[in-house]
């Protein structure tokens, strides 16, 4: 079954594909989304098991079959939409990010520029990996027994979103329980195993091989993912770091009109 997702924009204006991260929707880009205007040609993408893409038993093999589940949107978006979509931008947050690395490695030809904002390309031993899947499964646990409300409210404390103010995380929250079409905490469960950090494979070597531009985004405040993203291009396996001011890990929302002034400077985008 083809994931679901809203297009919009100027057809005929470069073609720019956003997928969203955990717990999120294709709502998620609304603010970039205007900020962009008619400069794109704008698809977001629900993820499997978010908004209103279903989750099929399949996506548990992860990210490979991830990949198969886009191309065969992406095919099916061309036809629906009357779109040449022979070649794009794939621009992914967080767990979307990941998922837009390994689609681009898997259809290389596909992709114009990939822009990644605060993604992981892989953990690099085994202690890491056993370490991210023992945190994973403890999560999964409780989003399976316990009041997803409740989760949520641990799950915003994590370090990565330290800038969020209480008020924030409320707003948050709401948002991803009212916003989920299929909002089981058992779905979630299942995603956030299905494509662990801990399953994924290191795509540095991998990306090395990509023809296309690779950009990385981070938030100022997002000293985690800033640092990864300098080892990234000092490993050549990015082609340029773009931080952001005055934000933390989700740019988009944030500051999305300092977002889209970059986007449109990389891809050569006249802003009228």
């Amino acid at each position: 079954m083809n994931l679901s997702y809203h297009c919009s924009g100027a057809i005929g204006a470069p073609v720019l594909f956003l997928l969203h991260g955990f717990l999120g929707s294709a709502d998620d880009w609304q603010p970039l989304i205007q900020a962009l205007g008619s400069d794109y040609c704008l698809i977001a993408v629900d993820l499997p098991g978010h908004g209103s893409s279903y989750w099929e038993k399949e996506d548990a093999q992860g990210a490979d079959y991830f990949c198969h589940r886009l191309e065969q949107t992406i095919q099916a978006i061309e036809q629906e939409q009357n779109l040449n979509l022979t070649r794009f931008s794939l621009l992914g947050y967080s767990l979307g990010g990941r998922l837009a690395m390994a689609y681009a490695i898997a259809f290389p030809d596909r992709i114009e520029q990939l822009i990644l904002e605060g993604a992981h390309p892989g953990l690099v031993n085994e202690q890491e990996k056993e370490c991210r899947y023992q945190s994973d499964l403890e999560w999964a646990r409780r989003f399976n027994q316990e009041p997803v409300a409740e989760v949520l409210r641990d799950w915003y404390k994590q370090p990565v979103f330290s800038d969020l103010t209480e008020d924030q995380v409320t707003s948050l929250i709401s948002q991803r329980i009212e916003g989920r079409s299929q909002g089981s905490g058992q779905l979630l469960a299942e995603a956030l195993m299905g494509f662990s950090l801990s399953r994924q494979p290191d795509y540095r070597q991998a990306m090395l091989q990509i023809a296309a531009q690779v950009h990385y985004f981070h938030g100022e405040n997002d000293q985690k993912f800033g640092q990864l993203g300098q080892q990234l291009l000092a490993e050549k396996v990015i082609n340029s770091v773009q931080p952001i001011a005055r934000c933390g890990h989700n740019i988009h929302r944030e500051q999305p009109e300092a977002m889209a002034g970059l986007l449109r400077k990389l891809s050569g985008v006249r802003y009228e």
